[in-house]
């Protein structure tokens, strides 16, 4: 497994780049299932590229996998905690989930990184407006 810092051979830099962009190309296309194909092997081949997993999520939440695609939002967290995709991407598969209290944490993680990201603020408002509907009906 590549680290970071490890310099790939550039044939197998070239295939991960390939993958990466026919799965972007398949993502535009709304072929959701080919562009997780392309992007699993991807990702075999260097999985420590925070883009690919980020792309991964996307594909997953297109698919409605949001178990996956949360999965993968939280490895993107991990390779790239500076970087506010992971949290939006995780905030969104735990909306979907109805998961809310964590998506709003999600989502918060990512404010912090960019007070002014108006789709990340939405979310965030979205799922505390949605849990204290889901916990005002539970005491009902």
């Amino acid at each position: 497994m590549p680290r970071a810092h490890q310099v790939i051979d550039p044939r197998i830099a070239a295939r991960i780049k390939e993958l990466r962009d026919k799965a972007k190309l398949h993502l535009a296309s709304q072929e959701f299932s080919e562009a997780l194909s392309c992007l699993d092997l991807a990702i075999d081949l260097n999985s420590s590229s925070y883009k690919l997993y980020r792309l991964r999520s996307i594909a997953h939440g297109c698919l409605q996998d949001y178990e996956d695609a949360a999965g993968d939002a939280d490895r993107v967290i991990q390779l790239a905690p500076h970087i506010m995709d992971g949290y939006y991407h995780k905030g969104f598969a735990r909306f979907n989930l109805k998961q809310f209290a964590e998506a709003a944490h999600a989502f918060q993680e990512g404010l912090k990184l960019n007070p002014a990201d108006k789709a990340m603020r939405q979310g965030y408002w979205d799922s505390v407006n949605l849990l204290s509907q889901t916990r005002a009906s539970a005491g009902e």
